[in-house]
């Protein structure tokens, strides 16, 4: 059977099992034993023993009282494909395959492929190959190890390629509570795409955590993303594995910037996927979006024991585009009112000495939150096991008084500067008043903004109708003048042109434009570092002079003044499809590309206009705004309408004193017989 790339692939009782079995039991995996037969009907087979650690083995699938939903293969590379087909047989409705990783030698990936055909042809899902497994608190858990005590249940569920990774979250303590980690190795057969559909639509699920170090099928990823929000779950994804820009993109500036990491980071974005760099922020934010409620809007509003913390505080929240809200006047006066030595009481609030520690700090709380001001509630204390009995114990009246004194509108956060595990006690006592535990003001700052502007975002559709450009249609890169006329199609304003045969009809251009202009070879890319550039030509035998040294034919231009140069382009990444970018242009280009914005087509018009507005120094000319945001959305259009359009520049935007207008272009389509959009 044979299935269409991209479609989404059921899990079926893959990961909600009423029975399993562990074919290849052995004593040498008791761990695995202890695991896996926890909270489920389970069951051992294993021809060569009569019993494994007290539990009685059976000498085969078939033999056993009744069929398992899934089958765990606990065996080497030599005997997993019979074991498989012996599964199958037996009426096994899914496999995970923990095997087959580094300890199977050079057969190994042979024998994977064959047992993913095997489980293709059957329509039985398998999990794996050189894989973990997955470990559910409470639940099923066919996991090679085993989770430790303190892996609690909760609204979170983790897709890892990395078996060590997934280990290592479920081994992080009790701040994070999971409805599952799911270790999907190789997959040959199941993918981060299928299992993120399938937690999309599983009603215990809040937040999708991803650390990804290969999207397999790109198509059928997107399809899970919009599953995803159209369920209203967040999404973070740490990718490891990112490459500079692919060499055959080199001959467009844009290529140069655009690379993959670039371009799959804008296919993140253009589905409302919060992208993070490591696990630790991965954590950070799964703990925040793994609360029952989410942040309603920016406004922080905090009490910390130390002034040098507060700001500390201060910092962070505004480089992560939160605002610190001012306290209203009534909340400073009471707060004066009743501790008198608030002198000026400011927020953040620095509480240390102003009281007893057990009495300011939740009346304070109480009243901040009550305040109206903030939207976010931050306890800024030092959560350590390590401080002593008294401190633990005015900690605790703090992570009770953020319960009491968020109301429905307001996010209540506790956060300790240093990463050390907070005390047991203190996290179950937040866990119960569902109030979330960071470490990490930076991380912390960042995690709580995420949550607080994230949307359900779905793509929006592509542009009904296309515009006719097949008499510019063809493989490899158009001319400069082609390129123009081909984006003046599509809304793009262009310096006054005229393309010159010879010296003679540049004098003529040069007369008709009026002086000065600039005289170039109409060539496809990079003229000006060839001396294929003459500006400033003051007359029209001066323009037939530069004709005559660069040869026809040439390019007649009005010349533009100097303003701010803007570079608008589009790379088609052969994974994930065009990816928009705006930034500084001219000779700046490349150079800036780390200062580019990044959006994938088709956009919005709203982001077109947050694209051209991002472009340093921009911001506060309208007309430029909206000059570049046209030219953002002619190439999302193009980009869309036609999939043969590999790449696009148009560098510069010359945004000055006079109406903006590019000045130069190029397009760059791909072989006509194939390639195009992942759909």
């Amino acid at each position: 059977m044979r299935r269409d790339r991209d479609a989404l692939r059921p899990l079926g009782c893959l990961l909600e099992p009423s029975s399993l079995v562990l074919v290849g039991a052995s004593e040498r995996r008791l761990d695995v034993v202890s695991t896996a037969t926890r909270d489920v009907t389970a069951w051992l087979v294993n021809p060569r023993r009569d019993e494994v650690g007290g539990r009685r083995c059976y000498p085969s699938v078939a033999a056993l009282p009744e069929v398992p939903d899934v089958a765990m293969l606990l065996v080497g590379a030599a005997t997993v494909e019979a074991a498989a087909a012996e599964a199958l047989d037996a009426g096994v409705g899914g496999l995970v395959v923990p095997g087959l990783g580094a300890e199977a030698g050079p057969a190994g990936p042979a024998v994977a492929r064959r047992l993913a055909a095997l489980a293709e042809e059957r329509d039985v899902p398998l999990l794996g190959v050189n894989c973990m497994g997955y470990a559910r608190p409470g639940g099923p858990s066919p996991w090679l190890g085993t989770p430790a005590p303190t892996f609690e249940p909760g609204r979170v569920a983790v897709v890892s390629q990395s078996g060590s990774v997934a280990e290592a979250l479920a081994t992080i303590g009790r701040r994070v509570g999971f409805g599952v980690v799911v270790s999907s190795g190789s997959e040959v057969s199941r993918d981060a795409a299928d299992l993120l559909a399938h937690l999309a639509s599983d009603e215990r699920t809040g937040a999708v955590g991803l650390f990804l170090e290969a999207v397999r099928r790109p198509g059928a990823f997107a399809a899970g993303l919009v599953r995803a929000a159209e369920a209203s779950k967040p999404v973070v994804c740490v990718k490891v594995g990112r490459s500079p820009a692919a060499a055959a993109a080199a001959l467009t500036h844009t290529g140069a910037v655009v690379g993959s990491s670039a371009a799959f980071s804008a296919f993140l974005r253009a589905h409302g996927v919060i992208e993070v760099d490591d696990v630790t922020e991965l954590v950070e934010h799964l703990e925040v979006l793994g609360r029952s409620r989410r942040p309603r809007g920016a406004r922080v509003v905090a009490v910390s024991e130390s002034g040098g913390e507060a700001g500390l505080l201060a910092d962070h929240v505004d480089a992560a585009g939160l605002e610190l809200a001012d306290l209203p006047q009534a909340t400073s006066d009471r707060l004066r009112d009743e501790f008198p030595n608030f002198s000026r009481p400011s927020n953040p609030l620095d509480a240390w000495a102003i009281d007893d520690a057990g009495k300011v700090f939740p009346r304070a709380l109480e009243l901040l939150g009550g305040s109206g001001a903030g939207d976010i509630l931050v306890g800024l204390v030092e959560l350590t096991r390590f401080r002593s009995p008294v401190d633990r114990a005015w900690c605790a009246v703090v992570v009770e008084a953020l319960a009491a004194s968020a109301g429905p509108e307001v996010f209540p956060v506790l956060i300790s500067t240093t990463v050390t595990d907070a005390d047991d006690f203190l996290v179950e006592l937040a866990r119960g008043g569902d109030v979330a535990v960071l470490r990490g003001v930076g991380a912390a700052a960042r995690a709580l903004a995420a949550a607080a502007g994230w949307s359900p975002r779905v793509p929006p559709p592509p542009p009904a109708g296309a515009l006719d450009i097949s008499d510019l249609t063809r493989t490899g890169a158009l001319s400069e003048w082609e390129s123009s006329q081909l984006l003046a199609r599509y809304g793009v304003r262009f310096a006054p042109t005229r393309r010159a045969t010879g010296p003679e009809e540049a004098a003529a251009a040069a007369a008709d434009l009026g002086v000065p202009v600039v005289v170039k070879l109409d060539g496809p890319a990079h003229k000006s570092r060839l001396g294929g550039v003459i500006v400033g030509v003051g007359s029209p035998q001066g323009a037939a002079d530069a004709a005559s040294l660069l040869g026809a034919p040439v390019l007649v231009a009005q010349q533009v003044p100097a303003g701010i140069e803007v570079l608008c382009g589009m790379r088609r990444d052969p994974d994930f499809g065009p990816v928009l970018s705006v930034g500084l242009g001219g000779r700046l280009a490349e150079a800036a590309g780390a200062l580019a914005t990044n959006r994938m087509a088709p956009l919005a018009p709203a982001e077109a206009l947050q694209m051209a507005s991002s472009v340093p120094g921009l911001g506060g000319d309208p007309d430029g705004v909206d000059a570049v945001a046209t030219a953002l959305d002619a190439l999302s259009r193009l980009a869309v309408e036609h999939p043969t359009v590999d790449a696009v520049d148009i560098n510069p935007i010359i945004v000055g004193i006079d109406s903006p207008l590019a000045v130069d272009a190029l397009v760059v389509f791909g072989p006509q017989t194939g390639g195009g959009t992942p759909e």
